[in-house]
C-alpha cells in the first residue's frame, strides 16, 4: 500500500541523525568541560569564519547525504566518515573560543586523528559509490550489447520487453544451463495511476526500473514483463543468492521517495516477488503460469 509523508529519506536514518547530533554535542561538551574561555581581544574573526564554515559545510554534507540516499553500505560509510571529520573540525572551530591547559593536551591529539580516520572511511565510501555507479552504467550499456533492436525496448522503463527476456531464457535452456527467474510486482500501482494519472505512473515506473537494474549483477537481465511487473533472469546463481538480490531490490523500492510534480509530499510503495529455479528441461510457459498464480494469490492474501 502507498503511504504519504512530508519527510525525506531522513525517516529511514533516525539512528544516523542521532549519531550526527552526538558528534556535535560531544565536541561542544569537551570544549566547555576542559577549556577556558579566551579573552575577546585574542579571538580572530577571520579564523572563526574560516573554520566555522568548514564545520557548517561538513554538517550540511552529512544531512544532504542522509536526505538523498536510501539506507545501505555507501550511506553508512559516508555518514561515519563525515562524522569523524565533523568532530575534528568542530573542535578546531571551538579552539577559537577556548584554550586548554597543559593537562588537557590529549584534546589536541583527538582533534587531529578523527579527521584522518574520517578521510580514510570517506575514501572507502567513495570507492563503493563508484562501484555502485559502474554497476548501473554497465547494466544500462548492456541493453545494447547483444541486440541493437530498439523495437524490443520498452520506451517507458528503457528495459527490454518480456519477449527478449523469454528469448534469453530459451538460449540458456538450449545450452543446458539452469537459472533463477523472478517476477517483481509493484503493490497497488493501479491506485497510483488512478489518483495521479498515467504520465506520473510512467515516470515512477522509470525510477523503479533504474533501482532494479542497479541492484543486479552484470550478467543478470531485467525486463519489463507487463504493466507494473518486472521480469528478472539470474544465471549461475543459487536460490539463496537470488533471495538476497530480490530482497535488496524490494528494500530499495520501499525506500524510493517519489515526488509528484504538483505535490511536495513523498510517495512510497512496496513490492512482492516470486522466483523459480528453471531447469533446462522445464517448459517456460508452465512455470510462468505458476509464478503469476502465486503473485495473484499473494496479492489477494495481502488485501
Amino acid at each position: 500500500m502507498f503511504t504519504f509523508t512530508n519527510s525525506t529519506q531522513f525517516r529511514h536514518h533516525k539512528l544516523w541523525l542521532v549519531f550526527t547530533f552526538c558528534v556535535v554535542t560531544l565536541a561542544v561538551c569537551l570544549a566547555f568541560m576542559f577549556g577556558n574561555a579566551k579573552e575577546s581581544t585574542v579571538i580572530s574573526g577571520l579564523d572563526i569564519v574560516g573554520e566555522g564554515s568548514i564545520a557548517f559545510l561538513t554538517l550540511a554534507w552529512m544531512l544532504a547525504a542522509l536526505a538523498s540516499r536510501p539506507p545501505g553500505k555507501v550511506t553508512s560509510l559516508l555518514t561515519v566518515g563525515l562524522g569523524f571529520f565533523l568532530f575534528s573540525v568542530s573542535l578546531d572551530f571551538l579552539d577559537e573560543f577556548f584554550h586548554y591547559p597543559e593537562e588537557a593536551y590529549w584534546l589536541s591529539m583527538i582533534e587531529s586523528y578523527p579527521a584522518a580516520v574520517g578521510m580514510v572511511v570517506m575514501t572507502a565510501a567513495l570507492y563503493q559509490w563508484h562501484l555502485e555507479q559502474r554497476a548501473l552504467n554497465l547494466q544500462l550499456r548492456r541493453r545494447e550489447w547483444d541486440v541493437r533492436d530498439h523495437d524490443a525496448i520498452d520506451p517507458i522503463t528503457q528495459l527490454y520487453r518480456a519477449e527478449y527476456w523469454k528469448a534469453q531464457i530459451n538460449k540458456l535452456q538450449h545450452s543446458g544451463k539452469s537459472a533463477v527467474i523472478a517476477i517483481i510486482d509493484i503493490n497497488n500501482f493501479s491506485k497510483f495511476n488512478q489518483k495521479y494519472g498515467y504520465t506520473e505512473g510512467d515516470r515512477y515506473l522509470h525510477d523503479i526500473a533504474q533501482l532494479v537494474v542497479m541492484n543486479l549483477r552484470q550478467q543478470d537481465l531485467a525486463c519489463r514483463y507487463a504493466g507494473d511487473r518486472f521480469a528478472i533472469l539470474m544465471p549461475d546463481v543459487s536460490p539463496m543468492q537470488a533471495d538476497v538480490i530480490l530482497n535488496d531490490i524490494k528494500v530499495s523500492i520501499q525506500h524510493l521517495a517519489f515526488r509528484h510534480s504538483l505535490n511536495a509530499n513523498a510517495i512510497y510503495t512496496t513490492a512482492r516477488s516470486t522466483q523459480v529455479t528453471l531447469l533446462p528441461n522445464q517448459r517456460l510457459a508452465t512455470v510462468l503460469n505458476t509464478m503469476l498464480f502465486e503473485l495473484e494469490r499473494s496479492h489477494d492474501s495481502a488485501a
